[in-house]
């Protein structure tokens, strides 16, 4: 993951190289393979180069008047060299220079013909603007600053918290989100005077004012038909074929993370198929010999045992949930969310060890290739009751489950109304926020933010649940924030350690092409995410192709979690800064709860305060600011 900053002075004054200095130098671990900047009167753009492609060059890069700075992975090389007429050396095209020669040929409309995972600015000096760009499901990250005079953005908070202009105030909205575990919200960052521009978003900047607009989105209402089962499994096989092999380009060393379930395996196998026969697929998986309820191995074999695989176990026993916080810490500008971090931020690491260069994942799997389980209450709710009973049926085998009760939770209770939900935990004296999210929010925070609507809104639409078909859940799914969030913590740890990860489940032409099928193809037989299983039948071994369910990390969590024992009292004891959002009393009954016996809410709620806390005594102390009331 390259590293990219830029400042635009809007009023005509001059930048400095001073300030796209400390910039470049708050982002020099992302630039490995070089740094470069430039500057022109009242622009100014750094970068730092991570190699992760053979086409990769310097930046910031100068095409007769067009200047990039890019962190970009263009997967539709081939379409765009031939519908710009690029002749000369074509396969060695650097993607920066293709961007600009898109936007060239389209101007800011380029990034609708843009098909991999980017985020990049290009000052047009003919038209005295900046124009700035995000994948469409976020993998490469960029964020921005506005004051009344000065723009500014940055592939991490840290390049824009080096200018002594930018305040970093906490954001008590984005702090009341982490303490729920609420990540929809694809804009906040966890400081006020800094924004994130959203996936698949696109903007200008000019004297006159910065346009911003969403340039891509899946469509619920599209549909796929094809002739058959088979027509569809071939179908989906060519598009995480082709996701896979554009993730494989790389003048280095391919990893990838490896647990032992579908969406892991499928892209491991997939590499492997794809890679040519004399060169290795590393492969990093998380174990524990303490916590056998989370231990994957007997599965995580079932696939390393193939030739060309070289697999490296990391041993997380004895490894409390901050271990090696301080290190990972000083790259990160917000606290982790992730209960396991403490397991993937060690799998980075011994990655980096082990030299690799490109590391595939299985994120966005889930999402990508959808459960269908929307298809039950959709046949109840249409009569089509016998074909709903051979289901829970067929079901009910495959889960070792009575179809009874698969019923009541698959075709009952998602026709229940949020409102009625909502009565009962109320009659029962349960809040949704205490109950679900948080028990030890102190209830002035909760005012204060009005946090309340904030997790009901961020929850998601009660049509969701009710009345909507199959296929517009898997839409609301696939548009979540969260992915946003997830990917942006995935660019930190792996930017810390110069490597860059990369995930074939979030390639745009598969999402669109899952979104539209039949959703009897994503749930058939009894089988969830079928299209998955009975796509790479050849390739997945049986037992994982079969796996019903995903293993639980809940003991690994727990035993890391009861491994900070210290920390947690000491925050209990006295909860410093975060006294502003939790209520001591409360915070101690979580605590006396999860030493009496661990529950995932606790055990969440200790966790978010304990990594919240761990972080905000970390921020390197700022002087007093010069800064300007930033814009949204």
């Amino acid at each position: 993951m390259s590293g990219i900053v830029g400042v635009f002075d809007r009023a005509g004054g001059a930048v400095g190289p001073v300030d796209v200095e400390s910039m470049l130098e708050s982002l020099a671990h992302r630039g490995p393979d070089g740094s470069g900047q430039w500057c022109d009167e009242r622009v100014g753009f750094g970068h730092q180069l991570l190699a992760a492609t053979p086409q990769a060059t310097t930046q910031p890069y100068d095409d007769d008047g067009l200047i990039v700075t890019a962190d970009v992975r263009l997967d539709n090389r081939s379409e765009l060299v031939e519908t710009l007429s690029i002749t000369n050396a074509s396969s060695q095209v650097p993607d920066c220079k293709l961007l600009c020669s898109a936007y060239r040929r389209w101007g800011p409309q380029c990034v609708d013909r843009l098909v991999g995972a980017f985020a990049f600015a290009i000052w047009d000096a003919d038209r005295r603007q900046l124009f700035c760009a995000r994948d469409h499901v976020g993998v490469k990250p960029i964020y921005y600053h506005r004051s009344a005079t000065t723009f500014a953005f940055s592939t991490e908070l840290k390049g824009l918290l080096a200018l002594p202009t930018v305040d970093d105030t906490l954001d008590e909205r984005k702090v009341g989100d982490f303490l729920t575990g609420r990540l929809e919200d694809e804009r906040l960052s966890f400081y006020e005077s800094i924004t994130r521009l959203p996936p698949a978003h696109a903007m200008t900047v000019d004297a006159d004012g910065v346009e911003q607009w969403q340039y891509w989105s899946l469509d619920p209402s599209r549909t796929i038909t094809l002739a058959s089962d088979g027509a569809y499994e071939r179908r989906f096989r060519d598009l995480l074929e082709q996701a896979v092999r554009c993730r494989l380009r790389t003048a280095g060393e391919v990893g990838a993370e490896l647990s032992g379930g579908l969406d892991s395996s499928a892209v491991t196998v997939l590499a492997r198929e794809l890679l040519p026969a004399e060169q290795p697929l590393q492969t990093f998986s998380n174990v524990y010999d303490d916590a056998p309820s989370s231990d994957e191995r007997e599965y995580i074999q079932l696939v390393t045992q193939r030739d060309g695989i070289v697999p490296h176990y990391v041993t997380l026993d004895r490894r409390g949930s901050l271990a090696d916080a301080s290190t990972y810490l000083s790259y990160y500008d917000k606290p982790p969310h992730n209960t396991l971090h403490f397991s993937v931020w060690e799998q980075s690491n011994r990655a980096a060890e082990a030299g690799v260069d490109v590391v595939l994942n299985g994120v966005f799997g889930d999402s990508a290739s959808n459960y269908g389980l929307g298809v039950i209450p959709q046949l109840f709710r249409t009569g089509r009751w016998r074909h709903m009973w051979l289901e829970l049926r067929a079901m009910g085998e495959v889960f070792q489950t009575p179809p009874h009760h698969l019923f009541v939770r698959h075709a009952l209770l998602p026709l229940v109304p949020e409102s009625v939900r909502r009565h009962y935990r109320n009659r029962r004296g349960r809040p949704i926020l205490e109950a679900n999210a948080n028990p030890t929010l102190d209830p002035d925070f909760v005012d204060r933010i009005d946090l309340r609507s904030r997790y009901k809104r961020l929850s998601g639409p009660d049509s969701v649940r009710v009345s909507s078909t199959d296929r517009l859940r898997q839409y609301y799914s696939l548009s979540s924030g969260r992915h946003a969030a997830n990917f942006e913590t995935i660019d930190l740890r792996y930017g810390a350690v110069g490597i860059e990860p990369r995930s074939p489940f979030a390639d745009k032409r598969l999402l669109e092409f899952s979104l539209a099928m039949a959703p009897t193809q994503q749930f058939a037989d009894g089988w969830t995410r079928a299209i998955v299983r009975r796509s790479l039948e050849d390739l997945l071994p049986e037992p994982i192709r079969t796996r019903p369910w995903k293993t639980m990390m809940d003991e690994a969590f727990w035993n890391a979690l009861a491994l900070e024992d210290d920390r947690l009292q000491d925050l209990v004891a006295d909860p410093g800064p975060l006294a502003r959002y939790l209520d001591a009393d409360e915070l101690r009954v979580a605590y006396e709860r999860f030493d009496a016996d661990p529950s995932s809410r606790d055990a969440r709620a200790l966790w978010r305060a304990l990594s919240l806390s761990t972080w905000v005594e970390a921020r390197s102390p700022r002087q007093p600011t010069r800064s300007m009331p930033s814009s949204p």
